[in-house]
């Protein structure tokens, strides 16, 4: 552990987060960008996948958030769950250009990509319907009852409009985070 730095730094990339208020920072950015409940497991994935922070100290700090009252703390389906508090969002909204962007742009963009994974495994459809000449297909991503993305598209024939259907039933993902990565500004 360098002198300057007080995190532990092993498996962090050159850009990551190498101290301990820096990584309770990057989390209650990601939170508030969030603006959900969110998991342990995949806060950690995500800092993992970006070699942002350490796990350790992506734990270490979750607890001194929760201890400090910044996030909220729920146990659901085997797994920790961490919301900020209003006291965590000012003080995120404070701190955040605290962290690089390019930091802040790749973490809220890998949590995005891992939380939408998960939603879309609760449903997806995809339906044709014939028109007098082609077809439409249309594409839907469901949260429960919530249609995340729905979307038609034209196929100028059955091999096509299945062509789309199967793609889109293959990895839905893929549709949603394209989707997403282009409003991104």
């Amino acid at each position: 552990m360098d002198t300057q730095y007080d995190a532990f730094t092993e498996g962090v990339a050159l850009g990551g987060m190498r101290t301990k208020n820096d990584v309770r920072i990057l989390l209650c950015y990601i939170l508030k960008s969030l603006n959900a409940p969110f998991s342990k497991a995949l806060l950690n994935e995500v800092l993992q996948t970006t070699a942002l922070a350490n796990f350790f100290e992506v734990n270490d700090a979750l607890a001194a958030l929760n201890e400090g009252g910044l996030v909220e703390l729920t146990r659901q389906s085997d797994d920790d769950y961490y919301q900020l508090t209003e006291s965590g969002r000012v003080i995120a909204e404070r701190l955040e250009t605290d962290l690089p962007r390019r930091v802040r742009e790749n973490a809220v963009a890998a949590a995005m990509e891992l939380l939408s994974r998960q939603r879309v495994r609760y449903g997806t459809s995809a339906e044709l319907t014939r028109l007098e000449q082609g077809y439409h297909v249309t594409l839907t991503i469901r949260d429960g009852d919530t249609v995340m993305l729905q979307t038609v598209l034209y196929a100028a024939d059955s091999l096509q409009a299945n062509a789309i259907a199967e793609a889109f039933s293959t990895d839905p993902h893929r549709l949603y985070s394209g989707v997403i990565e282009s409003l991104q500004l």
